[in-house]
């Protein structure tokens, strides 16, 4: 049978303070084996991190599932390099399809207001009775006819 027993030193005040010896795993005799075979050994970090780990997709070099690539031109990288845009595009020889875009000829990129389009982050006004904005003018003021219903509290109930 062994005894446990607490540490324990006396304080400037007589009083009794419990205190723990620092130790190592190889000081305790007989732990090697005890443990051997019978604690769970798992995971000890990962990533570098440790404790409660919550990974982010950088975290494992991976993309987030919702990303987005922008599009290769001939003068920008996107999803693939300028260049290979470049030799993708000398694929199609003329006589296959578009000459020129728009009256414009040899390399060209296109922008939303050169086809009089909309940019991809554009806004809508408000619409209002007398003008149009996200929706019409007149469903605007169909909007607006409709009455507003005004609810009062008589009573809270607590659970």
């Amino acid at each position: 049978m062994t005894e446990i027993k607490r540490m324990l030193q006396t304080k400037e005040d007589n009083s009794k303070e419990q205190f723990y010896p620092e130790t190592h795993v190889e000081g305790i005799v007989g732990l090697t084996e005890y443990v051997s075979g019978q604690l769970p050994t798992g995971v000890v970090s990962v990533n570098g991190k440790a404790g409660r780990v919550l990974l982010e997709a950088s975290d494992v070099y991976a993309a987030k599932k919702d990303h987005n690539h922008d599009v290769a031109t001939y003068t920008t990288n996107g999803f693939m390099s300028s260049s290979d845009k470049q030799k993708i595009d000398e694929l199609v020889s003329p006589e296959a399809g578009v000459v020129s875009v728009n009256g414009r000829t040899g390399i060209v990129d296109l922008f939303a207001a050169d086809i009089e389009a909309a940019e991809l982050n554009h806004t809508h006004l408000e619409a209002s009775v007398n003008e149009s904005g996200f929706l019409s003018s007149e469903d605007k003021e169909k909007l607006d006819a409709l009455k507003i219903i005004a609810l009062e509290t008589i009573k809270e109930v607590i659970e």
